[in-house]
């Protein structure tokens, strides 16, 4: 996981914009719908264009335009894992506070309808961290079972300052109370945010075997996040541990081609010119192929910002 810099909204999700967007509207029809406390255990009903209410539920923050940006946004990635998913999936537009319910919350419905369309709350995901599914994993020396994924979890360090569906309906109407709010919520969030999170590769560090684990230095609280983000998105799944082992073994393979360049660019760095270039040459081409590896664009960069950071830090180069 690395930070992401969100991109500007897209136009159908904007708030206060001239004429109303889509998004804007279907907010606020959804503040409407969870005013009445007989629909809290109901599935949002959209207003229909007679004025009844219809079946269909949220679709504006699905449009393409959105996804497009998403896509963009992340580079093709799943926010939380990093694995490039375009190839052979569309991709997951997850909501980061789930709109429909809220699991281990009470009640647990209705969930952050206010948030459906809300441009900050969206994020694009892989089904795997996404999804509930059955995960292999390592625990130990062992291979076991057990049912991983994000879905609708949004754990809490405490209850305390868990947002109601009060909160939503004051969304629009009183937004410095509902910010406060929303402030004292965020205090105690416990799943990491690629978007909100500052600095959240100091949160992990990885073992030569492709395990994720929190890292060293991390406060009571921070090391909770870390271990809580872990097992929700399930970073610890098998396949995902062995894909992140194959990196390593390509990150190192070409450390060890910048450790050769090196050398040589030393025992030849008194010699002629013409090979002194040469030589000088090969070893910048030899880093900027390893510094690749970290560019936000690239699969398990958060992996290789630690690989490479550490094993510069350790061998003491500038």
């Amino acid at each position: 996981m690395i930070n992401i810099k969100r991109l500007d909204c897209p136009d159908i999700l904007k708030i206060s914009s001239n004429p109303q967007s889509s998004g804007e509207w279907e907010t606020r029809d959804a503040i409407e719908y969870y005013r009445d406390p007989a629909n809290h255990q109901e599935k949002y009903k959209k207003t229909g264009a007679n004025g009844t209410r219809t079946k269909q539920g949220y679709s504006i923050y699905s449009d393409k335009s959105v996804r497009k940006i998403l896509l963009r946004m992340f580079h093709g990635k799943c926010a939380y894992c990093e694995s490039k998913i375009i190839a052979i999936y569309n991709g997951d537009i997850e909501h980061f506070r789930p709109k429909g319910k809220i699991k281990s919350a009470n009640p647990s419905r209705p969930g952050y309808f206010w948030l459906a369309s809300e441009w900050e709350n969206l994020l694009f995901a892989c089904p795997f961290c996404n999804q509930t599914n059955t995960h292999e994993f390592r625990n130990g020396n062992n291979i076991e079972e057990a049912v991983f994924g994000k879905l609708d979890q949004f754990p809490l360090d405490t209850e305390t300052y868990r947002l109601k569906y009060t909160h939503g309906i004051i969304y629009f109407a009183d937004n410095a109370t509902y910010k406060q709010a929303f402030d004292l919520e965020e205090s105690e969030r416990l799943l990491l945010n690629p978007c909100e999170d500052n600095n959240i590769e100091k949160y992990f560090k990885f073992d030569d075997d492709g395990a994720i684990i929190s890292n060293d230095g991390l406060t009571p609280f921070e090391e909770r996040k870390a271990q809580k983000s872990i097992i929700t998105y399930a970073l610890h799944r098998l396949p995902l541990t062995i894909a992140r082992e194959e990196k390593i073994i390509q990150i190192k393979a070409q450390i060890r081609r910048v450790e050769i360049a090196i050398a040589n660019y030393s025992k030849y760095m008194n010699n002629s010119d013409e090979e002194k270039v040469w030589f000088e040459g090969i070893m910048r081409e030899e880093m900027q192929i390893l510094k690749k590896f970290k560019d936000a664009d690239q699969e398990y960069a958060g992996l290789a910002r630690y690989i490479i950071d550490k094993y510069f830090d350790e061998a003491n180069f500038v």
